[in-house]
């Protein structure tokens, strides 16, 4: 486990004590119960919107695609390793040869009729080298 992910479950359970904790706050103080049911209510929504802020922020905002770049009628292509798909790569593909493995980043774009699925380029990752070559299928 990473040590930020150790940090936010410990910053969790140290707010988990805390509200479970309220019996001697609320005869000290003299919280009501409604009151105590608002302060649980606005921890729960400040960790609630904690959770989604690290969610956004760590998430990736594209796709990767790592595969064996080829030349097709339409222009580049990329046979999928992860989901044996082949696109058909469009925006930045100055880059990319024939017959080399590459990881690239974009966006999936929509897939037309009677054709391969589109992948919207915006950068070339990594260059692998060449394919390795793949047996005849019958």
């Amino acid at each position: 486990m990473k040590a930020r992910h150790r940090n936010i479950l410990a910053v969790a359970a140290a707010c988990a004590l805390l509200v479970t904790g309220t019996d001697t706050a609320k005869a000290q103080i003299g919280v009501t119960k409604s009151q105590a049911d608002w302060i649980v209510v606005a921890i729960a929504a400040i960790g609630a919107g904690i959770g989604l802020g690290i969610y956004f922020a760590v998430r990736p905002h594209g796709h990767t695609l790592t595969g064996c770049a080829g030349s097709g009628p339409d222009g580049p292509e990329l046979a999928s390793e992860s989901d044996q798909q082949t696109y058909a790569l469009t925006g930045e593909v100055a880059g990319i040869k024939p017959g080399e493995r590459i990881r690239v980043y974009g966006k999936k774009g929509r897939k037309s009729v009677g054709a391969h699925a589109q992948f919207v380029v915006e950068k070339l990752n990594r260059d692998f080298g060449p394919c390795k070559a793949q047996p005849a299928m019958r």
